[in-house]
């Protein structure tokens, strides 16, 4: 195809030839080339034919250098469409609890919450907080088991009323069981409670982690583990 918006200025030599004086377009096509060479073949001198192969190999030059050209746009559109793709499933772990071989104070393998997720400079990172700890759950057998709110010496409250109850907690802050497995819990002496209107009211409805406030932020590549 033909460049658009092509000026042709020729003026006549002293010869009789007809010259190109100027062409003022966008950018030169093979077309174009290809027309300028005919053009020349024509209008050249029998008895001094003029370098055509020179021309040639410019039209060569510029097919390569198209054809370059063309290759490094559909790249960067193939950039552009892998790193949206990349980053729409990555928002796929948003939610989801992820490891990155990270270690904590303890020892242990840390794990990550993730909040969202972003592409910087080409890369995705993701924004994440650091799980603290475990929290076990309370609840009230006797009302539909609603949940019971205790602190952290493990004192049970009743509404916003503190009580002379208490959870026996570990050094972690986890609850501890009898050997019958029911859930430890304390008098105001500190005496294991064998009541069983009392052992029977509250019991241990399961756990939750706990997370950092504060976001932590590494790369997609880094992940180990997703769960």
């Amino acid at each position: 195809m033909a460049a658009e918006n092509v000026v042709t200025n020729s003026t006549v030599g002293l010869d009789g030839n007809s010259y190109t004086t100027s062409i003022s377009n966008d950018q030169l096509t093979n077309d174009d080339f290809l027309k300028l060479m005919l053009e020349e073949m024509k209008m050249q001198d029998p008895t001094k034919p003029m370098d055509s192969q020179a021309l040639m190999d410019s039209t060569l030059q510029m097919s390569s250098i198209d054809a370059n050209n063309q290759m490094s746009a559909g790249m960067k559109s193939l950039e552009a469409a892998y790193a949206s793709s990349s980053l729409a499933t990555s928002a796929g772990l948003i939610g989801h609890v992820v490891e990155n071989g990270s270690i904590g104070d303890n020892g242990l393998i840390k794990s990550y919450k993730v909040d969202t997720v972003e592409s910087r400079d080409g890369e995705l990172y993701l924004n994440a907080r650091a799980q603290t700890g475990i929290k076990d759950a309370l609840v009230d057998s006797t009302s539909d088991n609603a949940l019971v709110l205790y602190d952290s010496d493990g004192y049970i409250y009743d509404g916003e009323d503190k009580t002379d109850i208490k959870i026996s907690l570990d050094h972690d802050g986890r609850f501890t069981f009898n050997d019958d497995g029911t859930l430890k819990l304390l008098d105001s002496d500190g005496e294991v409670i064998t009541d069983e209107d009392i052992t029977d009211k509250y019991l241990f409805a399961g756990s939750s982690a706990i997370y950092s406030e504060n976001r932590e932020s590494f790369t997609m590549a880094s992940v180990t583990q997703v769960r």
